[in-house]
């Protein structure tokens, strides 16, 4: 089955500090869109979980806290995950760096 995006992802590698279910957990991110991002880690969660994420976006240092939804699953190496709510200035710096890239 295909996998139809909505906007275009690049690759970035930041590193994430997550928190879900009261739990921290460190992981990586490996591409980013202006709706979400590719995060690996050896845990992913449950799609349809709820994650806080904080991460600096490379070459601007600007630091994103958004939370976001577990939109799809590879277990042992990755989430994709959509983000919800996010702050007006933080979607436009996302917005400029996918362009950018």
């Amino acid at each position: 089955m295909a996998v139809k995006r909505s906007s275009r992802r690049v690759p970035i590698v930041a590193k994430i500090e997550a928190q879900a279910g009261g739990f921290p957990f460190l992981a990586v991110a490996d591409n980013i869109s202006e709706g979400g991002m590719l995060v690996r880690t050896a845990s992913p969660l449950d799609e349809g979980a709820v994650v806080h994420l904080r991460f600096t976006l490379p070459e601007t240092e600007r630091q994103i806290t958004v939370n976001a939804t577990v939109r799809h699953v590879t277990p042992g190496a990755s989430m994709g995950v959509k983000f919800e709510d996010m702050d007006a200035a933080d979607s436009e710096a996302i917005r400029q760096y996918v362009e950018a890239a």
